[in-house]
């Protein structure tokens, strides 16, 4: 029974009343930040779920990246001692290449000074040395 009293006595006093208003504004605030602060945790554990599935794959394109960067590099160092062989190679056959003409032109005037005495036979030797340099310069590698 006492508890009735103290019920009637609190609406009996408009003090007791205010308060107790006051009270059930603050509990229900209370109830609705929580509720608030509910909803903002639900919105940051779906961000989160949502940016790990984002994280997962940029790893995974990282990785094949990775992978796609060093085949990339293998081929590049390839082609790089290719070209050093093959610049070798190039230039070992300027030189065989000069080589030759001098040897043929030596040759060739070995031969114009046997054929000095006879006139047909130098005039021959001077056409066959005439065509044979234009051949030879079109043997030029540059």
């Amino acid at each position: 029974m006492v508890h009735a009293y103290n019920i009637l006595l609190v609406s009996q006093n408009p003090a007791c009343t205010v308060d107790m208003h006051s009270g059930q504004r603050s509990r229900v605030r209370k109830l609705q930040y929580i509720a608030e602060l509910e909803r903002t945790v639900d919105v940051y554990q779906t961000l989160e779920s949502e940016l790990a599935i984002r994280v997962a794959s940029l790893l995974q394109l990282r990785v094949a990246l990775s992978m796609e960067n060093s085949k990339l590099k293998q081929q590049l160092a390839k082609l790089q001692q290719q070209k050093l062989i093959m610049d070798g190679q190039h230039k070992s056959l300027r030189k065989e290449v000069e080589r030759m003409k001098g040897g043929l032109a030596d040759s060739i005037n070995s031969q114009i000074r046997t054929y000095t005495g006879s006139n047909t036979g130098a005039e021959a030797v001077r056409s066959e040395v005439s065509w044979l340099k234009l051949d030879i310069g079109k043997l030029n590698l540059d």
